[in-house]
């Protein structure tokens, strides 16, 4: 098997500690459009179909997200222009402020935060023949302004409001302390490639996609390192194809000596310099 873009990745859902977790829960119900899969007093798991995007528990200790380093945004990917142009109308009618909106030349994003200032990115992918793919395989980022008139004057109103099926997890974006080391980091371990970089941020990915993961330090440097119970980011669920896949990526994490923690046979935590978490595991 192997993914969209000949990825050997997959990104499946990101897993967020919240302090409310009523009002984080309808947030992402109500106003992203998910839909709620499963709901206890201390967790709930919103997605589409059976399948799980976003996982909110109840955070055991205080703090805001910004304090420390992980999330910058999650990023969640819809299959058509006509479902951005969806989103971004039933966001307009509902006056949910937006952080920005762009136009990157392989996609066209919206950006806005949830009730705890978690970074959320909606988009959707151009088609490959419009990127700017360079002979030795970078993907040039652009960040231009966003035909947002012409996206919101394709939309419709969607009522109940449900984001589009085929939408799933594109990319996760994290704060780091230094871009430049968190990049290797992951391309060491992951096995994934450069596909364009900047002094204070890197995009990198698998096969021929734009980004599987982005790293920026734009938080600084005085940032302080994730902990377990913190609100924000508990950690991000990355699957791939093989067992093979699984041993390699153990095998290069322990060359660099990080933390690697086997929950089960076919699942395991990998922790960064920076104490975020990504979870791997077998696809399902």
């Amino acid at each position: 098997m192997t993914y969209a873009y000949q990825s050997h990745i997959y990104l499946a859902e990101a897993v967020l500690n919240v302090k409310d977790l009523t009002s984080q829960t309808a947030f992402y119900h109500q106003i992203i459009g998910l839909e709620i899969l499963s709901q206890t007093e201390t967790e709930a798991i919103l997605g589409l179909g059976r399948k799980a995007l976003v996982h909110l528990i109840q955070a055991e200790k205080t703090g805001e997200v910004r304090e420390y380093y992980g999330l910058y945004h999650l990023a969640i990917l819809l299959p058509t222009r006509k479902a951005l142009a969806d989103v971004l109308r039933h966001l307009s009618d509902l006056r949910i402020p937006l952080v920005g909106g762009a136009d990157h030349g392989y996609s066209e994003a919206l950006y806005l935060e949830d009730l705890e200032g978690n970074g959320i990115e909606l988009y959707r992918d151009k088609p490959v023949s419009s990127w700017d793919i360079r002979e030795d395989g970078r993907i040039i980022g652009v960040t231009e302004a966003l035909a947002a008139q012409d996206i919101y004057e394709l939309g419709e109103k969607v009522d109940p409001f449900i984001l589009a099926e085929g939408t799933r997890m594109g990319h996760i974006h994290l704060s780091v302390k230094d871009s430049r080391a968190a990049s290797q980091f992951y391309q060491k371990v992951l096995g994934l490639e450069d596909k364009f970089s900047i002094p204070s941020a890197s995009w990198i990915a698998a096969g021929q996609y734009h980004h599987h993961l982005a790293v920026n330090e734009w938080a600084g440097k005085g940032l302080a390192p994730r902990e377990q119970g913190l609100p924000g980011l508990v950690y991000y669920v990355l699957e791939v194809e093989s067992k093979e896949e699984l041993l390699n990526i153990v095998k290069q994490a322990q060359e660099l000596e990080a933390p690697i923690k086997w929950l089960n046979s076919s699942e395991l935590d990998l922790v960064d310099p920076d104490g975020i978490v990504t979870r791997i595991r077998l696809a399902r």
